[in-house]
C-alpha cells in the first residue's frame, strides 16, 4: 500500500501591482556603487530604456532622506560617522545603506490605466514586501513579515522587539518605478 501524501496547498494569491510580467528582465550586479552614481544610472535607464531592469548592488555608508522625512528623524550627523547624506525623491523616511546590504533597484513598467497613481505605488510596495518575505522564508527566516503602520519587512513583527530587516522606498513616475529595497544581509 502506498503511503499517504498530503495534498499540496495552493500558493496564496499575490498582488502583482499591475507589474507587467517581463519576458526579459535585465539584471545587473554592480558591486559597491556610490548612491549618486546608482541614482544617475536609474534615471538614465528610466528615461532612455523601455526594458525592465533590476540593478543589484551595495552602497558605501550613506544615509538617504525622502522628501517628507522630518529633520528630527535624523538622529545624528551622518558625516560624523563617515557616511554621506543624500536627499532623494523616493517615498519613505530616513534610511541607512552600507556594506552588508543587498540593494535592489527595479525599474519596471506598471500596467493598468492608473499605473502612476498612489494605488499602484502602494500595491507595488506591498508586492516588494511579499517578495522579500518569501525570499527570507526560502533562506530559513520564516518569521519575517509586516509591522502594522510601518513599511518594510520585519523579523518577529508580532513580538516585543521587532527588528527591521528590509527597507523599501519607491517612486513611480510615468508608470515606471524607481528606487527599491535594501535587505540587511550581514
Amino acid at each position: 500500500m502506498a503511503p499517504e501524501v498530503a495534498a499540496a496547498r495552493p500558493a496564496p494569491a499575490r498582488r502583482t501591482a499591475g507589474v507587467v510580467a517581463p519576458r526579459h528582465l535585465a539584471v545587473r550586479w554592480l558591486g559597491r556603487v556610490g548612491y549618486d552614481e546608482a541614482w544617475a544610472l536609474q534615471r538614465g535607464l528610466h528615461a532612455h530604456s523601455s526594458r525592465n531592469h533590476l540593478l543589484l548592488l551595495e552602497h558605501p555608508h550613506v544615509v538617504t532622506m525622502g522628501p517628507r522625512a522630518p529633520a528630527a528623524h535624523l538622529l545624528m550627523d551622518p558625516t560624523a560617522a563617515g557616511a554621506e547624506l543624500c536627499r532623494t525623491d523616493r517615498g519613505g523616511d530616513v534610511t541607512y545603506h552600507g556594506p552588508g546590504q543587498l540593494v535592489g533597484y527595479p525599474i519596471l513598467t506598471l500596467g493598468g490605466p492608473r499605473a502612476g497613481g498612489l494605488g499602484a505605488a502602494a500595491a507595488y510596495v506591498e508586492s516588494l514586501e511579499d517578495l522579500l518575505i518569501d525570499v527570507l522564508a526560502d533562506l530559513g527566516l520564516p518569521g519575517a513579515g509586516r509591522l502594522e503602520r510601518h513599511r518594510g519587512v520585519w523579523l518577529d513583527p508580532a513580538g516585543m522587539r521587532p527588528r527591521k530587516i528590509a527597507a523599501i522606498g519607491v517612486r513611480v513616475r510615468r508608470g515606471r518605478t524607481l528606487h527599491g529595497f535594501a535587505l540587511n544581509v550581514d
